[in-house]
């Protein structure tokens, strides 16, 4: 973390408005951000996508009530085919992306990064919500297509078809000189009846002014490390009987170990794991997310396979 980094840049803020018509999160990542996105070296524009991508889900996933993992990914056939941010119950994120490097490289070239957007990148796909509870729990996943020109207008979109539940969504991210990688979100949503909602045409216009005075909010003013989100959320809906919630902490963590990787190579015969050694003579696994590596030698495969030397 910088100077100028504050406790709060990795946070998610909770609040409910109008008498519980309304409820919405404000998500910030800063250091943690930096912390997913350098261990990698993905291109800036993809880096940009994949900070969404992340704020999203942790502005999702704290509206939700689960013990677990909450995973929003998308799937495209575009040069990024896949963004997938993941966070936990505790407040740990962790996010990857895959692209084909030839095309991405071949698409900025014909258009220049500032004019290409979400739709070339990611091309034609959907987009998909998942919450995994653990051995014996049901999955719980929710799909829908790519639309507009940002990942927030496929989650506005996902909710009003398939839920029937109104959502705006704002959401900014990019690289500070000073601070590094930066995002940020709010998300509201008005709530049906049966959650504490209601109808009526005073309800409706509640409803419309939210959304005007979102629509005011700024990458600036998101984005700003000197602005508490209690501080942004009052500007935006002080007059409209807001009440504070819950605060999360939030840090990057992946759930990656040696012993997942031994888990995973010990269902292979000692022959099958002779072909996946690299040309120094060990065997190498790398986690996607973090970067980790896991190397192992004759000996360990050895004690792996339980079978002898190959």
């Amino acid at each position: 973390m910088t100077d100028q980094q504050t406790p709060w840049d990795d946070t998610a803020y909770g609040f409910h408005l109008a008498g519980g018509l309304m409820r919405g999160r404000l998500v910030r990542l800063g250091a943690a951000l930096d912390d997913l996105l350098g261990r990698h070296d993905w291109p800036p524009v993809v880096n940009a996508l994949l900070a969404e991508t992340a704020v999203l889900a942790v502005a999702l996933a704290r509206g939700l009530k689960y013990e677990g993992v909450f995973t929003l990914q998308t799937s495209g056939d575009g040069p990024v085919s896949t963004l997938m941010a993941d966070v936990t119950s505790p407040g740990d994120v962790r996010a990857v992306a895959r692209l084909d490097r030839e095309r991405l490289d071949a698409l900025l070239a014909e258009h220049g990064a500032a004019a290409v957007g979400l739709p070339l990148l990611l091309g034609r796909g959907h987009l998909a919500f998942t919450v995994d509870q653990g051995p014996g729990t049901e999955r719980y996943q929710g799909i829908t297509e790519l639309t507009g020109d940002s990942l927030a207008r496929s989650v506005e979109h996902y909710f009003r078809q398939s839920e029937q539940l109104p959502t705006v969504v704002l959401s900014a991210a990019r690289q500070d000189p000073a601070l590094g990688w930066r995002a940020g979100c709010v998300l509201v949503q008005r709530m049906p009846p049966e959650a504490g909602g209601r109808d009526g045409a005073e309800a409706a216009d509640a409803w419309e002014t939210a959304g005007v005075l979102l629509d005011t909010l700024g990458a600036d003013e998101l984005l700003d490390s000197a602005l508490t989100p209690e501080r942004i959320v009052h500007r935006l809906f002080h007059g409209e009987s807001l009440v504070p919630g819950e605060t999360w902490p939030l840090r990057f963590g992946c759930r990656c170990s040696r012993e997942k990787v031994m888990a995973a190579l010990s269902r292979f015969s000692r022959a099958e794991m002779e072909t996946m050694k690299q040309d120094d003579g060990v065997l190498t696994a790398s986690c996607q997310f973090c970067a980790a590596h896991y190397t192992f030698d004759d000996g360990d495969l050895d004690a792996l396979a339980g079978d002898g030397p190959a």
